[in-house]
């Protein structure tokens, strides 16, 4: 038995691309945030060091900061080196959640946007079912004339 094909004929997407593409985002995010933080931190930790003008925290300082730069493209390269696996690996019945958990700004993922009148044509007249919003729009309000 192949272990890449264990989820063959499950639709393991369906309408969840929404929670494919948050789960997207989080991924995105741990990617940039966690090495910049790590990366401003050891820089603080090495200015205070420099700033004490103690030859001894300078040198932790600085050998903490090497270390924090390590841990730094560590954490980056495991994401991307993760998501290359997963593109490798994706068969046909989930790779349109593995698209969008891996790339949620593609085509296709995302929040579906919603289509407001801006009520720049006809003036006297709104669709149903809205009521006049900001700088000329209309904000559709469910069930308000239902």
């Amino acid at each position: 038995m192949n272990m890449f094909y264990l989820l063959d004929g499950i639709d393991i997407c369906g309408d969840l691309s929404m929670v494919w593409t948050i789960f997207g985002y989080i991924i995105l995010a741990i990617q940039i945030v966690v090495p910049l933080l790590l990366i401003v931190s050891g820089m603080i930790t090495m200015a205070q060091a420099v700033m004490q003008k103690d030859e001894k925290k300078i040198k932790e300082a600085q050998s903490l900061l090497v270390k924090k730069l390590i841990a730094a493209v560590i954490c980056f390269l495991i994401i991307a080196v993760t998501k290359m696996v997963v593109r490798l690996v994706a068969n046909d019945s989930w790779v349109g959640c593995a698209k969008c958990a891996l790339s949620p700004f593609e085509e296709g993922c995302g929040f579906e946007k919603a289509n407001i009148n801006t009520g720049q044509g006809d003036k006297g007249t709104r669709p149903e079912g809205t009521v006049p919003g900001a700088n000329g729009g209309m904000i559709y309000v469910p069930g308000l004339f239902d």
